[in-house]
């Protein structure tokens, strides 16, 4: 079984309007509701790809309610810590006629710790039964940043492969220290660690990842949107081209969480690099970001796969 732990998911609702005038009634042409959760999308992606996955989180509210509501629909089994506070969300207005948008979020002060100490309760009676473990999202301050080391570190007692996906360096360098089986950067999440900057070459970013591998990090997943993707091992270097443009749609956490989910599943059935980078990029070009719509189709999947070009990179 594969194991996704979303502990602090959000929802994010989207108006798209035509314009903004204050003290009047405006309405919008289109409302969205994306869930902004990389392991959520990764549960959806695992389903899609035939592996049944099974997701820890922590809900509470209206946002909570339809997030769970939405695993139903999609038959994902889940356990869920239900709290007394709202599920984060933000709301976007975003203007049809330009690329201008206005992101309004509330400040979290609500206390987990409690809710954070019945999910690790929560998750250890499961751990007999998983082979592969998902840790990714956001840590808020004030919870544990070795949350995840502690995890890792209940998995490697049963022998679980622990995927971690995070672009906090505090709880980043924590989990390092337990050596996780695999790690998963977005292109954003480069930026956030400092291992990459706008004008970085695929030679140099690899460059800045091989520590990992040589603390003993097995796998290396990097998404990088438009650009493709890269597969990083100790013995090989891998780029992953994309065959289309990204556009909006698929340059999302519902992409970068389905490449989340197709490196579990490369994990987990120990398929070769190259097959599971391509399976990989191929999901996270299919998956679509509409709460109201499928992530996507295995047969997405499949054909994408086949279009995708992967080429070795030497550093010499």
């Amino acid at each position: 079984m594969i194991i996704t732990v979303a502990p602090f998911p959000s929802v994010e609702y989207i108006y798209n309007v035509d314009f903004l005038e204050p003290n009047r009634e405006i309405n919008s042409n289109e409302v969205t509701l994306n869930i902004l959760s990389k392991c959520i999308h990764s549960a959806q992606i695992i389903k899609v790809l035939q592996e049944e996955p099974m997701l820890f989180s922590m809900l509470g509210g209206f946002a909570g309610k339809y997030i769970k509501h939405y695993l139903d629909k999609s038959r994902i089994k889940s356990d869920i810590i239900w709290m007394d506070t709202e599920t984060p969300h933000k709301m976007r207005i975003q203007l049809e006629t330009s690329n201008t948008y206005y992101l309004f979020k509330r400040d979290q002060t609500y206390d987990f710790s409690k809710e954070v100490n019945k999910l690790s309760q929560k998750l250890k009676l499961h751990l007999k039964k998983v082979s592969t473990l998902l840790l990714a999202g956001y840590i808020p301050s004030g919870i544990n940043p070795m949350i995840y080391k502690e995890w890792i570190r209940e998995g490697k007692l049963f022998n679980i492969k622990t995927i971690v996906c995070t672009g906090q360096k505090e709880v980043l360098e924590h989990a390092l220290s337990e050596v996780p089986y695999a790690l998963m950067f977005t292109k954003d999440q480069l930026h956030q660690l400092g291992i990459a900057d706008e004008t970085y070459s695929i030679e140099h970013l690899i460059s800045n990842l091989v520590p990992y591998l040589k603390q003993g990090v097995h796998y290396i997943g990097v998404y990088l949107k438009e650009q493709g993707a890269l597969m990083l091992s100790k013995n090989k270097y891998c780029f992953i081209e994309s065959p289309m443009r990204i556009n909006k749609v698929t340059s999302n956490t519902a992409s970068s969480g389905a490449f989340l989910g197709a490196f579990a599943i490369g994990i987990n059935r120990k398929y070769e690099q190259e097959k599971f980078a391509k399976m990989c990029l191929a999901s996270a070009l299919a998956a679509d970001c509409d709460i109201d719509k499928p992530i996507c189709s295995k047969k997405d999947v499949d054909l994408l796969s086949k279009k995708v070009k992967i080429k070795e990179i030497n550093l010499s």
